[in-house]
C-alpha cells in the first residue's frame, strides 16, 4: 500500500500520512495564482488581525479598565489566558501560514464567539455579562468575522490535498 496521494504538483512523503501532510500544508501553493496567494495572504493577515485585536481585548478587559475582570473569580485568569493565548496564535498563524495554525486560530475565534454568547445569555462561573457591556457586540462581530475567514482559509489551504486524494479503497 502506497502512501502517495495525487496532488498536482505535490507529491507526500512516504514516511508521513496524509493527514500530517495536510496539517503542514503552507500558503500559497505554488500550483496556485498569483490573484490567489495575494488574496489567500491577505485573508490571514486580516484573520491573524482579527485573532490578535481578541486576544487584545481580552487582556484590555482584564486589566486596563475602571472595573478590571481580573477581579472576577474564574473569569479572570481565564480572561488572561484568552489574552495571552489570542496574540500568540496570531504571530503563529502570520510567521507559519501553515494549515495547523490557521485551524488553532478560528477554532480559538469560535470558542470566544460561543464563550460570549452563554457567557451574555446564560451567565458561566457565577458571572453573567451583558449585551450593553462595553466591548461585547463589537469583540462579537470582529471575531465572527475573523472565524469566517480563517475558515474559508483553512477550506481554501485543505482544498487540493483533500480533493486530490482518493477516498476509495483500492
Amino acid at each position: 500500500m502506497s502512501s502517495h496521494v495525487d496532488v498536482p504538483s505535490k507529491a507526500v512523503s512516504a514516511g508521513r500520512p496524509w493527514w500530517l501532510d495536510l496539517l503542514l500544508a503552507r500558503s500559497p501553493g505554488p500550483w496556485r495564482s498569483r490573484i490567489v496567494r495575494v488574496l489567500m495572504l491577505l485573508v490571514l493577515v486580516v484573520g491573524a488581525g482579527l485573532t490578535a485585536y481578541s486576544g487584545y481585548i481580552h487582556l484590555y478587559l482584564w486589566g486596563r479598565q475602571p472595573y478590571p475582570y481580573s477581579a472576577i473569580p474564574t473569569i479572570g485568569p481565564l480572561f488572561l489566558l484568552q489574552g495571552i493565548v489570542g496574540i500568540l496564535l496570531a504571530v503563529l498563524l502570520v510567521v507559519t501560514r501553515r494549515l495547523f495554525a490557521v485551524l488553532l486560530a478560528a477554532g480559538f475565534m469560535v470558542v470566544s464567539v460561543a464563550a460570549l454568547v452563554i457567557d451574555v445569555q446564560f451567565g458561566m462561573f457565577g458571572f453573567q455579562d451583558s449585551w450593553a457591556a462595553p466591548y461585547v457586540t463589537g469583540t462579537l462581530r470582529y471575531e465572527i468575522v475573523g472565524a469566517v475567514l480563517l475558515l474559508i482559509a483553512a477550506g481554501v489551504l485543505a482544498w487540493p490535498t483533500v480533493a486530490g486524494r482518493s477516498w476509495r479503497r483500492r
